[in-house]
């Protein structure tokens, strides 16, 4: 089969195994695996792989009963995060066939014992790291502070006619009058390996990332409603109207407005990221910034980047941007520094880099809800190395 045909099982796959496959290989590699007449060209490149792979181990002769091997070795470690780039296959053989690609790739480090091969992470079990955890604090209007990791389900508090009530982890402002709560402003923020839910006065749903915050008023005017964001956010912005005029929604962020009347957005304004991404799923939005007015479309999204320079990106991948929300770390090229600091945020851990940081890209997902030790063990496959200390993860040379 020739390594050269991009459309071959043996290219995309090695591309697969290298970290370097696009959305676009991958997208393909997952329609030829569902279809029933590729399975035998899909089990030759496996076996193939797997032969090497036992070799490479120092066995005279490869295990031919690779697929049962396989099974065994998946089975025995239900805990490491496999990429989640796959969909329920229509028929079992071709489910066989994914379930063996998505395997392989994090087995591979362990089979081989290449001099190339990366170290094992230097883990002090004690300093392995769980993953981030619902939670964060609500600072009410007089200043007081509430744990909302360790609240109780029913009212938190009262400001002016309106209740705060926590269910099941999701805060609910439930307003029955409205006007003398808009002076009221609360706050809701989360540190580093937290994250939040809330439903605001006028029905509008927030997520909150790690290390965010968002300011808002109790309840809402008739003429507008304003909220101040910090970190990473998502929103489903509730249309309301009010004696037949649409009551419009601004979110302030950094130091631009995000005008909206009814629609999905995802914005991201974390300090330590190199620019301000505001990404919209549904409706529409309007970023204001200075005299600058630019409307986006779904799938668009808006940088605003140090220089208050203003660019519109068209067709983005707006699972990926919301993958957070939904339990993911995605990445599509995305370099070291920008992977470790989600991992700093969601895992609270400092990073430390010993020597020149390492050029590497890495495109995938892996799952939030795992050890921090199982996602570095991944991203080890690009022959990253690390150590894991009290608070802190060292990237080594």
């Amino acid at each position: 089969m020739d390594n050269r045909d991009t459309n071959s099982w043996e290219y995309l796959v090695a591309q697969y195994l290298a970290n370097r496959i696009s959305r676009e290989e991958l997208a393909l590699l997952l329609e030829k695996a569902e279809r029933e007449e590729d399975m035998e060209a899909l089990t030759a490149v496996l076996q193939a792989r797997w032969d090497a792979a036992a070799i490479a181990a120092g066995e005279e002769t490869a295990d031919r009963n690779w697929d049962e091997k396989f099974a065994a070795m998946i089975a025995a470690t239900p805990e490491l995060p496999r990429r989640r780039y796959f969909r329920p296959a229509a028929r079992l053989a071709a489910a066989a066939g994914l379930a063996l690609l998505l395997g392989i790739g994090s087995y591979f480090i362990f089979l081989k014992k290449s001099p190339e091969a990366p170290a094992s992470i230097s883990i002090n079990r004690n300093y392995d790291r769980l993953p981030g955890t619902n939670g964060g604090v609500l600072i009410l209007a007089n200043g007081e502070q509430i744990q909302l990791d360790s609240a109780g389900n029913g009212v938190l508090a009262v400001q002016g006619s309106t209740k705060v009530i926590n269910r099941q982890g999701r805060i609910t402002y439930s307003n029955a009058s409205g006007e003398d709560a808009t002076r009221l402003f609360n706050t809701i923020t989360t540190p580093r390996s937290k994250q939040f839910q809330l439903v605001l006065a006028d029905g509008t749903r927030v997520w909150l990332n790690a290390a965010s915050s968002v300011r808002f008023p109790a309840a809402f005017s008739h003429e507008e409603r304003r909220v101040e964001v910090t970190g990473e956010a998502y929103f489903e912005v509730a249309a309301v109207s009010h004696k037949g005029r649409k009551v419009p929604f601004t979110v302030h962020v950094s130091n631009m407005d995000i005008q909206v009347l009814g629609t999905h957005f995802n914005v991201n304004a974390y300090t330590d990221e190199n620019s301000v991404n505001t990404t919209l799923l549904e409706g529409s939005v309007l970023i204001a910034k200075g005299n600058s007015r630019q409307l986006l479309k779904p799938g668009e999204r808006a940088q605003l980047d140090p220089s208050d320079k203003l660019t519109i990106y068209k067709n983005v991948d707006t699972e990926a941007v919301t993958a957070w929300k939904n339990g993911y770390f995605s990445f599509d090229q995305t370099d070291l520094p920008a992977v470790m600091r989600q991992i700093s945020r969601w895992y609270d851990v400092d990073i430390k880099y010993e020597g020149p940081v390492p050029d590497r890209r890495f495109g995938g997902e892996i799952s939030r809800n795992t050890k921090v030790s199982e996602v570095l063990k991944i991203l080890e496959e690009s022959k990253i190395h690390f150590r894991i200390e009290e608070k802190r993860i060292v990237v080594l040379p």
